[in-house]
Protein backbone atom coordinates (compact mmCIF):
# COMPACT_ATOMS: atom_id res chain seq x y z
CA UNK A 1 0.00 0.00 0.00
CA UNK A 2 1.11 3.21 -0.78
CA UNK A 3 0.88 5.89 0.97
CA UNK A 4 -1.07 9.36 -0.74
CA UNK A 5 1.76 11.28 -0.05
CA UNK A 6 4.35 8.98 -1.60
CA UNK A 7 2.56 8.39 -4.84
CA UNK A 8 4.84 10.00 -8.06
CA UNK A 9 4.19 9.74 -11.73
CA UNK A 10 6.96 7.89 -11.98
CA UNK A 11 5.50 5.26 -9.32
CA UNK A 12 2.16 5.06 -11.26
CA UNK A 13 4.16 4.56 -14.81
CA UNK A 14 6.16 1.54 -13.41
CA UNK A 15 3.14 0.01 -11.52
CA UNK A 16 1.22 0.03 -14.92
CA UNK A 17 4.51 -1.29 -16.97
CA UNK A 18 4.31 -3.83 -14.51
CA UNK A 19 0.76 -4.48 -14.51
CA UNK A 20 1.15 -4.18 -18.11
CA UNK A 21 3.72 -7.59 -18.51
CA UNK A 22 0.83 -9.68 -16.12
CA UNK A 23 -2.38 -8.82 -17.64
CA UNK A 24 -1.78 -7.53 -21.57
CA UNK A 25 -1.53 -3.67 -22.31
CA UNK A 26 -5.23 -3.69 -23.50
CA UNK A 27 -6.48 -4.41 -20.12
CA UNK A 28 -4.77 -2.10 -18.36
CA UNK A 29 -7.48 0.68 -16.70
CA UNK A 30 -7.25 3.13 -13.76
CA UNK A 31 -9.09 1.01 -11.56
CA UNK A 32 -6.18 -2.09 -12.40
CA UNK A 33 -3.16 0.21 -11.99
CA UNK A 34 -5.21 1.62 -8.51
CA UNK A 35 -5.48 -1.72 -7.13
CA UNK A 36 -1.90 -3.02 -8.15
CA UNK A 37 -0.75 0.20 -6.02
CA UNK A 38 -3.04 -0.07 -3.20
CA UNK A 39 -5.30 3.03 -3.72
CA UNK A 40 -8.30 4.82 -5.04
CA UNK A 41 -8.27 4.99 -8.77
CA UNK A 42 -9.66 9.11 -8.47
CA UNK A 43 -5.79 9.49 -6.83
CA UNK A 44 -4.94 9.28 -10.30
CA UNK A 45 -6.63 11.79 -11.92
CA UNK A 46 -4.60 14.13 -10.07
CA UNK A 47 -0.90 12.63 -11.88
CA UNK A 48 -2.93 11.73 -15.43
CA UNK A 49 -6.01 13.12 -17.47
CA UNK A 50 -7.09 9.62 -18.64
CA UNK A 51 -5.78 5.70 -19.34
CA UNK A 52 -4.70 7.67 -23.18
CA UNK A 53 -2.14 10.15 -20.87
CA UNK A 54 -0.94 7.66 -18.91
CA UNK A 55 0.11 5.04 -22.19
CA UNK A 56 1.91 8.31 -23.77
CA UNK A 57 3.81 9.00 -20.57
CA UNK A 58 4.63 4.85 -20.18
CA UNK A 59 6.05 5.66 -23.75
CA UNK A 60 7.90 8.37 -22.77
CA UNK A 61 8.99 6.92 -19.81
CA UNK A 62 10.52 3.95 -21.80
CA UNK A 63 12.37 6.02 -24.82
CA UNK A 64 14.32 8.22 -21.93
CA UNK A 65 15.35 4.49 -20.79
CA UNK A 66 16.09 3.22 -24.07
CA UNK A 67 17.96 6.37 -25.32
CA UNK A 68 20.03 6.23 -22.22
CA UNK A 69 20.44 2.61 -22.25
CA UNK A 70 21.97 3.41 -26.58
CA UNK A 71 24.02 6.05 -25.05
CA UNK A 72 25.90 3.97 -22.18
CA UNK A 73 26.52 0.73 -25.05
CA UNK A 74 27.42 3.07 -27.26
CA UNK A 75 30.47 5.40 -25.40
CA UNK A 76 33.88 4.87 -27.42
CA UNK A 77 32.20 3.23 -30.21
CA UNK A 78 32.48 4.07 -33.63
CA UNK A 79 32.25 3.02 -37.06
CA UNK A 80 30.71 -0.73 -37.84
CA UNK A 81 31.14 -1.97 -34.16
CA UNK A 82 28.75 1.02 -33.71
CA UNK A 83 26.34 0.17 -35.48
CA UNK A 84 26.56 -3.29 -34.45
CA UNK A 85 25.76 -2.28 -30.43
CA UNK A 86 23.07 0.07 -31.38
CA UNK A 87 21.81 -3.05 -32.72
CA UNK A 88 22.08 -5.50 -30.19
CA UNK A 89 20.74 -2.58 -28.03
CA UNK A 90 17.58 -1.88 -29.55
CA UNK A 91 16.73 -5.61 -29.84
CA UNK A 92 17.85 -6.52 -26.21
CA UNK A 93 16.22 -3.50 -24.84
CA UNK A 94 12.68 -4.25 -26.85
CA UNK A 95 13.01 -7.44 -25.85
CA UNK A 96 13.54 -7.19 -22.09
CA UNK A 97 10.70 -4.74 -22.29
CA UNK A 98 7.90 -6.61 -24.33
CA UNK A 99 5.19 -4.56 -23.13
CA UNK A 100 6.43 -1.07 -22.58
CA UNK A 101 7.58 -1.58 -26.38
CA UNK A 102 4.76 -2.26 -27.72
CA UNK A 103 2.87 0.69 -26.06
CA UNK A 104 5.76 2.82 -27.50
CA UNK A 105 5.04 1.37 -31.05
CA UNK A 106 1.08 1.97 -30.66
CA UNK A 107 1.74 6.00 -29.55
CA UNK A 108 2.22 7.97 -32.67
CA UNK A 109 5.48 10.10 -31.97
CA UNK A 110 3.26 12.79 -33.63
CA UNK A 111 0.69 12.99 -30.36
CA UNK A 112 2.95 14.19 -27.65
CA UNK A 113 5.97 16.17 -27.69
CA UNK A 114 7.88 14.43 -25.43
CA UNK A 115 7.70 11.19 -27.28
CA UNK A 116 8.29 13.22 -30.69
CA UNK A 117 11.82 14.57 -29.44
CA UNK A 118 12.60 11.07 -27.58
CA UNK A 119 11.90 9.56 -30.87
CA UNK A 120 13.75 12.05 -32.38
CA UNK A 121 16.47 11.37 -30.23
CA UNK A 122 16.39 7.90 -31.37
CA UNK A 123 16.90 8.61 -34.63
CA UNK A 124 19.44 11.34 -34.09
CA UNK A 125 22.11 8.53 -32.15
CA UNK A 126 21.47 6.26 -35.35
CA UNK A 127 22.52 8.99 -37.85
CA UNK A 128 25.66 9.74 -35.66
CA UNK A 129 26.85 6.26 -36.33
CA UNK A 130 26.26 6.91 -39.99
CA UNK A 131 27.71 10.02 -40.08
CA UNK A 132 31.30 7.80 -39.64
CA UNK A 133 30.30 6.50 -43.21
CA UNK A 134 27.80 8.76 -44.70
CA UNK A 135 28.18 12.57 -45.34
CA UNK A 136 25.06 13.14 -47.41
CA UNK A 137 22.63 13.84 -44.57
CA UNK A 138 19.26 12.55 -46.90
CA UNK A 139 21.03 9.11 -47.53
CA UNK A 140 21.86 8.82 -43.26
CA UNK A 141 18.20 9.08 -43.20
CA UNK A 142 17.56 6.81 -45.29
CA UNK A 143 19.78 4.30 -43.87
CA UNK A 144 18.51 5.02 -40.48
CA UNK A 145 14.95 4.74 -41.56
CA UNK A 146 16.23 1.41 -42.73
CA UNK A 147 18.18 0.14 -39.62
CA UNK A 148 14.98 1.27 -37.22
CA UNK A 149 12.51 -0.68 -40.25
CA UNK A 150 15.08 -3.61 -39.51
CA UNK A 151 14.77 -3.85 -36.13
CA UNK A 152 11.53 -2.94 -35.03
CA UNK A 153 10.29 -5.84 -37.95
CA UNK A 154 13.20 -8.38 -36.41
CA UNK A 155 11.76 -7.69 -32.59
CA UNK A 156 8.05 -7.70 -33.79
CA UNK A 157 7.81 -10.72 -35.89
CA UNK A 158 10.39 -12.68 -32.41
CA UNK A 159 7.32 -11.28 -29.74
CA UNK A 160 4.63 -12.55 -31.50
CA UNK A 161 5.84 -15.82 -32.24
CA UNK A 162 7.01 -15.75 -36.44
CA UNK A 163 10.22 -17.25 -35.84
CA UNK A 164 9.43 -20.64 -35.24
CA UNK A 165 11.90 -22.26 -38.28
CA UNK A 166 14.75 -24.50 -36.20
CA UNK A 167 17.57 -22.33 -38.23
CA UNK A 168 19.26 -20.00 -35.15
CA UNK A 169 17.38 -16.75 -34.57
CA UNK A 170 20.58 -15.49 -33.18
CA UNK A 171 22.55 -16.14 -36.83
CA UNK A 172 19.44 -14.92 -38.54
CA UNK A 173 19.68 -11.31 -36.05
CA UNK A 174 23.56 -11.49 -36.94
CA UNK A 175 22.90 -11.97 -40.81
CA UNK A 176 20.90 -9.13 -40.84
CA UNK A 177 23.37 -6.52 -39.19
CA UNK A 178 26.43 -7.91 -41.43
CA UNK A 179 24.14 -7.20 -44.94
CA UNK A 180 22.87 -3.54 -43.54
CA UNK A 181 26.64 -2.89 -42.63
CA UNK A 182 27.59 -4.14 -46.40
CA UNK A 183 25.11 -1.97 -47.67
CA UNK A 184 26.51 0.92 -45.34
CA UNK A 185 29.80 0.23 -46.75
CA UNK A 186 28.93 -0.07 -50.75
CA UNK A 187 27.00 3.56 -50.39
Amino acid sequence: MIQKRNLTKKKIIEAAVLLADEIGINQITFQKVAEKLGIKYPSLYNHFANIDDLKIKMTVYLLKNLNLELMQRLIGKSGETAIREFAYAYRDFAFENKTAYRVYMNVPSTQDDDVKRLADGTSVIIRKILNYYIEDESIAIHKSRALRSLLHGFVSLSAHGYFQNPVNLEESFEMMIDDFIASVLKG
